[in-house]
């Protein structure tokens, strides 16, 4: 994802817009850097990055906005679909894997575990924890995510991801509206996050 860093009359101009109200002081222009990304997936609707430097260590805020509008990411799927819902969503063949990775990567699970669609192999957490089989596994068993459209313009899509230690091929459906849904998934490689002495994989 490419950031660029917004000059001072436009994050003056976002940091206005997303402080609250009952805590001004937690983002302030002085000692905060605001960052905007675009999405292939959105129109006319972008990410949004809010570090505040005052604190040790930063914190970054992250919204969806179409610089009017901003949406916090709360780490629910909620906020996801209120944008979608503003009619801002467009979903292709081509996008639908981006739009999963970037979906994935802002929802946590119930336990608090992120799900991180895995596109390259070589880029899933702990793998250089791994025994030579269990690598092995992994990088044999990676598939390429292969997506199908369907009748009523949404879509599934065949990926790898990887949560709460495990590496899965799931089945993902899709809707127009961005709705995200595992039907099915088939265990790759389990506790990779426990590593040394626990890897359990499939041949």
């Amino acid at each position: 994802m490419h950031w660029q860093r917004l000059d001072r009359d436009n994050t003056l101009k976002v940091i206005n817009s997303v402080k609250s109200a009952s805590d001004p002081g937690l983002i302030v222009a002085g000692t905060s850097e605001v960052s905007t990304a675009r999405l292939m997936f959105y129109d006319g609707v972008s990410l949004f990055k809010v570090t505040n430097f005052a604190s040790l260590p930063s914190f970054t805020f992250e919204y969806l906005g179409d610089g009017t509008f901003f949406q916090y990411l709360d780490g629910t799927e909620t906020p996801i679909y209120a944008v979608n819902d503003k009619g801002a969503l467009r979903l292709t063949v081509g996008s639908v894997i981006d739009y999963l990775a970037f979906f994935f990567s802002h929802v946590t699970g119930e336990g608090g575990d992120e799900t991180l669609l895995v596109k390259n192999p070589h880029d899933m957490p702990m793998l250089d924890s791994l025994d030579p089989g269990a690598y092995d596994a992994v990088i044999r068993g990676h598939q390429p995510a292969q997506v199908k459209d369907q009748d009523d313009g949404g879509f599934v899509v065949d990926a790898d991801i990887y949560d709460s230690g495990q590496l899965s091929r799931a089945q993902i459906a899709v809707s127009p509206s961005g709705r995200v849904v595992i039907l099915a998934r088939k265990m790759i490689l389990q506790s990779v996050a426990r590593g040394l002495e626990s890897e359990h994989y499939l041949a």
